[in-house]
């Protein structure tokens, strides 16, 4: 995490209004409370009104009458917040969630506009099909911790990646891809990709990917590959990105 990308989290932590005292940020952060110090002057010097209270325990703020700095939000957290949007829709008679797709949209609708751009070519790139059948369920494994990292690296700077991969007869091989999209079945979820090995599309099952790795080739997200996905599977029609 980057100054930048730090003192973001800051303006988030200090807009929840829970008056959070500088070692509660710093752990929040994972930085020393010194470095808290320095982000919180930083903020002040870019005009925004920071207050705290003196005195052992005491936190700090954004002032009460202060305006709030704009909502920022990183590519990753846009598309976490539009996906987990989506994933609630394939459960019904959850409190509250007639208004999280309005929520979600008007949040979208905010951002930058270059920022939307990309957010909606991250988006239409997964495929939120439904829910995986009883014997999936029943078959699927862990995931090992690394992936999502690297998959989530690979699929948005449109790097290649390579991993070892164990198929459902128990066969192992390396395989090195270009992630295409994301073919959600839940709880399940598959890598559409190219294989650049043999040349032709396939999906690849999160819990049988192991050893992830980002590559240093690159290559260009193509839609074409997710609709050649769709047309030979069958596929169930995908919720797409809507609003802003």
């Amino acid at each position: 995490m980057n100054a930048s990308q730090r003192r973001e989290g800051l303006i988030a932590l200090l807009r929840s209004d829970r008056n959070p005292t500088m070692g509660d940020l710093a752990l929040e952060l994972g930085v020393s409370v010194r470095t808290v110090r320095r982000d919180v002057a930083a903020l002040r010097l870019r005009g925004m009104d920071i207050e705290g209270e003196r005195g052992r325990g005491g936190g700090i703020r954004f002032a009460r009458f202060a305006p709030l700095p704009p909502l920022y939000l990183e590519e990753h957290e846009a598309v976490g917040l539009w996906l987990s949007v989506q994933l609630s829709h394939l459960v019904s008679g959850i409190p509250f969630s007639r208004g999280s797709q309005t929520a979600v949209n008007k949040v979208l609708a905010s951002l930058p506009e270059q920022r939307r751009r990309n957010l909606r070519r991250l988006a239409e790139r997964i495929i939120v099909a439904g829910t995986a059948s009883e014997n999936i369920r029943a078959s699927m494994g862990e995931t090992v911790p690394t992936l999502l990292s690297a998959f989530e690296r690979c699929f948005s700077e449109g790097r290649c990646l390579g991993f070892d991969y164990q198929d459902r007869k128990g066969a192992r091989t390396r395989r090195r891809i270009e992630p295409h999209g994301i073919f959600v079945d839940v709880p399940v979820w598959y890598i559409v990709a190219l294989d650049l090995d043999k040349d032709a599309i396939r999906m690849f099952r999160m819990d049988r990917i192991s050893n992830p790795r980002a590559l240093r080739q690159g290559f260009e997200p193509s839609q074409e590959v997710l609709e050649t996905f769709l047309a030979e599977t069958d596929a169930p029609a995908s919720r797409r990105l809507s609003g802003g």
